[in-house]
């Protein structure tokens, strides 16, 4: 067989197509305008694209050399250029059998099967993608043309196969070929009963045993002959053998007319329609998708915030805090004793017992309880959220036993804070939803002790605030000595790490290292993402409790994610994109597009089927399979940019440790908690993978942090005590 890319000459044929195609478009006086053309070429091809078809084998009595083995679209290409007196745009080469089955689907939308009986035959039906083992995917359905005309060539039809049917074959121009349809079709059709009368008219069975010389002329009986003998009756007997032999099945029988002509067109239409809805899809998901360059520099710019929030000089109008924590011990193995956590991080709030077992057999026993934030606490005053919280703490302290018990406790609150000291938190503005007035500007301490005295059951001592961040770290530097970055990535994210005391400026003393709470969230709150920022980044943002705050934790964070899905499935939707351009009411409600969803859909083990369920949970109950399809890769889009981003800012922070120590190399542990890390199926790897590729010099261990925001407290304030302890004696 030839090969596609063997230099042959241009076969006449392409040349005479070309022509009558010229002449053609001569009559109608359209010869200038370039147009789209569909191809209805009837013969066995391979297909890896829509406007590609390599012929594998000539059938029906055609033999142009030089044809097999290569492109027919690209050899009616060559053949229209050589001439050089009209262009056409070739979008789709189909079957006639495709083009049978798009014709009659224009009027029955039940229509998924197309079949020929003329000259030849053939058959083509949708399949399931995850049956098509020679096209990648397995999302949704493919026309598969079955070229059926070939069974029976292994010999599969050889029993019922009479010696007349061995007789057309062997004097055909392709023997041994094609045995189905020469048992079948209208080429053949005629001869095959000629053969039979002759052989009756030759045993004295009919015309008294006489032939004449047409009858005994090959080809002189055509198969209109039977047609009109038979009255038609060939396509009532198909119909009732088909429904004999599927029972189980409705077949409904719509004769097409003219599939290969309106049938190519309607192909040619419906790729075109599609590859100008894919190209505008792509075009809005492109902004998106961020290349490593802008990559980089996202990491250049998180690099110069961070020397800026370090400086005494540019702290204030830097967007990255880098807040000083007072955090500069790790645990040794020496604490022990019992200790209370907080974790206000959310819209949970969780109260634990830890108790911690210092020496050889040192181990982290917790006890803890969950309580609510009701909405009200969240948006009303500061004394009814801090009175909330106690109510928890007491509630939890008559659970274990232990009303009126006076432990150490550790405060993690997970909201920027300034602090002077290790025990004191100014708070500086609320995120996450939080709206609680008389809070910020205060010490988050002072709040919590008031509302203990205002309830006058118990009195508690407030040894640590803590950012769950550092609490992450904490507890995985616990399992592990070289973990010195922590990171959250769940509703909102967040991160801290080990900075060299002479770097914090906001601190004096220039000897040794000190937990940094990064704060980066803000990081563009400044405009340093606006070139990276998209329509729905913005929209978001418009509709936020927080509008231009937190620009970074926008595109990244649980609490957003969902959201810039659901603006960008609107505009598709409005756009006739997506969802046949037909809005559900629910789509349009703020929120209604959960993050877990994104986790959900872009699930490996997920098939369509649970994807269109979450839909219709939106009230999209006539979506299709595409929209599915389309749906996922939005999530896919838009949680790969959000893991980007993430890997960007946090090769940031690792290079600036390895530099801070002067390193070539730098082996390294972060610690990592929150929802979005953890449940998204894909997050966490993007992220190590961005990472790698933009901190080359850095050695990253991903450590998964259990509880780092109870957990972490508690060790903080175990090791606090422990200094305290030490500086009494």
């Amino acid at each position: 067989m030839l090969k596609q890319n063997t230099p042959l000459f241009l076969p006449k044929l392409f040349d005479h197509i070309a022509e009558c195609l010229a002449n053609f478009l001569e009559k109608l006086g359209i010869k200038n305008q370039k147009l789209p053309l569909g191809f209805t070429f009837s013969f066995p091809c391979q297909q890896t694209k829509l406007d590609e078809s390599i012929l594998v084998s000539w059938t029906k009595g055609f033999k142009s050399h030089g044809v097999e083995g290569r492109d027919v679209v690209s050899l009616l290409r060559k053949a229209i250029k050589k001439r050089g007196d009209f262009d056409i745009d070739i979008v789709a080469v189909i079957n006639d059998t495709v083009g049978t089955m798009m014709t009659c689907g224009y009027d029955d939308h039940h229509c998924e099967i197309g079949l020929i009986v003329g000259t030849g035959t053939n058959a083509c039906y949708m399949e399931e993608m995850r049956h098509l083992e020679l096209v990648e995917g397995d999302e949704g359905r493919m026309c598969v043309n079955m070229e059926w005309g070939a069974f029976g060539d292994d010999g599969a039809l050889d029993d019922l196969r009479t010696d007349f049917d061995r007789e057309i074959d062997a004097g055909s121009l392709n023997p041994g070929k094609q045995l189905f349809e020469k048992m079948i079709s209208g080429m053949y059709m005629g001869e095959l009963v000629r053969l039979i009368l002759v052989k009756m008219a030759k045993e004295d069975l009919a015309f008294k045993g006489h032939t004449t010389p047409d009858l005994l002329t090959t080809g002189h009986f055509q198969t209109s002959f039977v047609s009109a003998i038979e009255n038609d009756k060939f396509a009532r007997r198909l119909h009732k053998m088909v429904r004999r032999l599927v029972p189980d099945c409705d077949v409904r029988f719509l004769r097409s007319e003219d599939g290969s002509g309106k049938g190519a067109a309607m192909v040619t239409a419906v790729a075109y329609r599609l590859a100008t809805q894919h190209a505008e899809r792509q075009r809005v998901l492109d902004a998106l998708r961020l290349s490593r360059e802008q990559l980089l520099e996202v990491k250049r710019r998180m690099g110069e915030e961070i020397n800026r929030g370090l400086a005494k000089e540019s702290h204030d109008q830097a967007t990255v805090k880098m807040l000083p924590t007072y955090v500069r011990s790790t645990p040794d193995g020496t604490e022990h004793g019992d200790f209370l956590a907080l974790d206000l991080g959310g819209t949970n709030f969780r109260v634990l017992l830890v108790r911690v077992r210092g020496g050889k057999r040192r181990s982290v026993e917790m006890h803890n309880k969950i309580y609510a934030i009701p909405q009200e606490a969240m948006q009303g005053t500061g004394e009814e959220l801090f009175d909330h919280i106690v109510h928890c703490i007491a509630d939890f302290l008559e659970y274990m036993g232990m009303k009126g018990a006076s432990l150490p406790l550790g405060f993690t609150f997970s909201f920027p804070c300034h602090q002077n000291k290790l025990d004191q938190g100014i708070l500086l503005k609320w995120t996450k939803g939080f709206k609680a007035t008389g809070c910020e500007g205060e010490d988050v301490v002072s709040l919590l002790k008031d509302a203990i005295h205002r309830r006058e059951e118990f009195d508690l001592d407030v040894v640590a605030v803590v950012n769950d961040t550092v609490g992450t770290m904490m507890t995985c530097g616990y399992e592990d000595p070289l973990c010195e970055v922590g990171l959250i990535v769940g509703t909102g994210t967040n991160a801290c790490y080990m900075e060299e005391m002479q770097n914090v400026e906001l601190v004096e003393g220039d000897e040794g290292r000190m937990c940094v709470n990064m704060e980066w969230g803000a990081f563009g709150d400044h405009g340093e993402l606006d070139d990276f920022s998209t329509e729905f980044d913005r929209a978001v943002d418009d509709c936020a409790n927080n509008p231009g705050k937190q620009r970074y934790e926008k595109m990244i964070s649980g609490m957003y994610l969902g959201e810039i899905v659901r603006n960008i499935l609107l505009e598709f939707t409005a756009k006739g994109l997506l969802f046949r351009g037909k809005l559900s009411e629910r789509l349009k409600t703020r929120g209604i597009f959960e993050t877990k969803f994104l986790s959900q859909i872009e699930s490996d083990r997920l098939a369509l089927r649970q994807v269109r369920s979450i839909l219709q949970h939106l009230g999209l109950t006539s979506s299709t399979c595409d929209d599915s399809i389309l749906v996922k890769e939005v999530c896919s889009v838009v949680a790969r940019r959000a893991a980007q981003l993430c890997g960007a800012g946090l090769a940031a922070v690792v290079d600036k440790i390895r530099q801070n120590r002067n390193l070539s190399e730098l082996k390294i542990t972060v610690g990592v908690d929150g929802t979005l890390y953890k449940l998204h199926p894909h997050f966490s790897s993007i992220m190590h993978e961005t990472v790698r590729d933009l901190a080359p010099q850095c050695e990253v261990t991903f450590l998964q942090s259990e509880d780092g925001s109870g957990k972490g407290a508690a060790l903080i304030t175990a090791v606090a005590c422990r200094i305290r302890d030490a500086g009494q004696r």
